[in-house]
């Protein structure tokens, strides 16, 4: 079997060869967007892949990245695997020591930063050692730096001197963003990118097409972007790039202003933009074609229909650092009733192709196909990691499988529903409460913005669920009025016993409700307390 062009090449030759006039746009500040051509792109990341090999970077080293979704981020992911070296993307949302931690663990020897992070940058210089450290844009003259312009122009945009890569080749690096301890790595294949972008093509995922207009709403530093530069390079997609404002109102402007048919990112990622056409239903003209795809964690149905209400058609996914496509939602859901089809629409649905999916119970057997049978969600495929970078922690991977840390359940069609991440499921009187299940119902309230659960020591039950949330303004409930309208959606003993209203809810690096820091916040809560 030829595997040949199973490699970043392979989409690099593509994107110059059949789609030289087609379009990336970039929004450069607050001025004017920019736009180029694929063969500028191409030109551009030749001369990249050039310049760095006359730093003396080889096959195998490690080249970091601390770039916004920018053109130049785009010529990074090409440029660096096509000589043999791993694109190492930095989360800049990251501590300046998390981020000294990684670059160390990594042996990155170079780094390629926006000038606008310099300030990052300058956080954690002093913590690690790199031999050339190369400033994107603008910037005052920083000692020990290189510009990355001057860099491009004198280098030769040639095909010759390229490593020859395989499909085996390892051409990315990202770390995990640590909520359960040190942010472990992920190495992947030329040939995993490939096969990944490829599946992002198919109808039974989210058919990115040549007839796309993609918005890159996705931090290109996070799970490579979901593969989403590879796919829309391969097929000649328009590019949207966002820059350095990745805020909801940039996102919803861009998309209105370009026609975005496509779109990726986090629940409050669209919890921001449903906000906004709410308050200004007539301010954004988005296209018919617009689809979003929310994932990174479960999407409250709440959100899919505040979305659907807006013409946007919502396509629920799963995936993590470890696995990039995992499942989604869309298939077999047309034809059903609304309510029917709103009711699997909150699942993560099917794996992708080539993707296969179980749940282990506690003791280790397979669950039923019941929907109600409660384990651990394990998966394996293709692009999907079997180990972390340089080894560590062996046990999350057992036979080829990854052991996700997700609780969920398997239904009779296959789909597969995310019941809550292990660590944050709570043991109740020997019995499990999901605090998925909890928010969901929480955020179908009119008053309440935003709602995150978690499971608080109990003398007499173990744990017993304590709810945060946020108000939407100028609306008001209480606490008792909130957990009698809760009974319409859940059992009562799964009731919070307290519901506590806050300004907001602290967040992940990418997004995600930070429940370690609210556990930490709220761990010596007295649950003869009442709100």
């Amino acid at each position: 079997m030829n595997l040949d062009t199973l490699t970043v090449h392979h989409v690099f030759t593509r994107a110059a060869r059949y789609f030289p006039d087609h379009i990336i746009v970039e929004r450069i500040g607050a001025g004017p967007h920019r736009r180029m051509t694929y063969q500028t792109l191409t030109e551009r990341a030749l001369r990249l892949a050039h310049a760095l090999q006359q730093l003396g970077v080889k096959p195998g080293d490690r080249v970091a990245t601390l770039l916004w979704n920018n053109s130049a981020h785009l010529e990074a992911y090409l440029a660096i695997p096509m000589i043999g070296a791993i694109c190492h993307t930095l989360n800049l949302r990251l501590h300046p020591n998390e981020l000294a931690y990684i670059v160390n663990h990594a042996q990155d020897r170079v780094l390629l930063v926006d000038a606008s992070l310099l300030p990052l940058y300058e956080a954690f210089r002093h913590e690690v050692t790199l031999e050339h450290v190369i400033v994107v844009g603008e910037a005052a003259h920083q000692a020990n730096t290189l510009s990355y312009e001057s860099m491009l122009a004198t280098a030769t945009p040639s095909l010759t001197e390229l490593f020859p890569a395989s499909a085996s080749t390892p051409a990315f690096l990202l770390y995990t963003s640590g909520t359960t301890g040190r942010p472990k790595g992920v190495l992947y294949t030329h040939g995993q990118l490939a096969l990944a972008a490829l599946a992002l093509t198919s109808t039974i995922t989210f058919a990115v097409s040549q007839d796309d207009c993609i918005l890159f709403s996705v931090p290109m530093f996070h799970v490579a972007g979901w593969a989403l530069p590879y796919a829309a390079l391969a097929v000649g997609s328009t590019i949207v790039l966002p820059g350095p404002h990745p805020q909801a109102l940039d996102l919803l402007t861009l998309l209105a202003e370009e026609q975005g048919t496509f779109a990726a990112g986090v629940p409050t990622v669209w919890h921001d933009i449903a906000n906004l056409l709410e308050q200004q239903p007539h301010a954004w003209h988005l296209s018919p074609r617009l689809r979003a795809i929310i994932g990174g964690s479960a999407a409250p149905e709440a959100l899919i229909r505040r979305l659907e209400a807006f013409g946007i058609t919502v396509i629920h996914g799963w995936g993590m650092s470890e696995v990039l496509l995992g499942l989604q939602s869309h298939v077999k859901l047309a034809s059903l009733p609304t309510e029917e089809r709103y009711a699997w629409m909150v699942k993560q649905g099917m794996p992708a192709p080539f993707v296969e999916a179980r749940v282990l119970t506690f003791d280790g057997h397979d669950t039923p196909w019941d929907g109600q049978t409660l384990g651990e969600l394990l998966v394996r495929g293709p692009w999907i990691a079997d180990a972390y970078y340089r080894d560590e922690q062996p046990a999350s991977f057992v036979d080829g499988w990854l052991r996700t840390g997700d609780i969920a359940v398997i239904d009779e069609q296959g789909y597969v529903k995310i019941v809550d991440r292990a660590k944050d499921l709570i043991k109740s009187g020997g019995e499990w409460i999901s605090t998925i299940a909890l928010e969901d119902a929480l955020l179908k309230h009119p008053a309440v913005a935003e709602a995150a659960v978690i499971g608080i020591p109990h003398e007499r039950w173990q744990e017993r669920p304590l709810a945060l949330v946020v108000l939407r303004p100028g609306h008001s409930v209480t606490a008792d009025e909130l957990r009698a309208y809760l009974q319409n959606y859940v059992v009562r003993w799964w009731i919070p016993d307290a519901i506590v209203f806050v300004s907001e809810i602290p967040k992940t690096s990418t997004g995600k409700l930070a429940k370690m820091v609210l556990r930490e916040q709220y761990r010596d809560w007295k649950w003869e307390e009442r709100t």
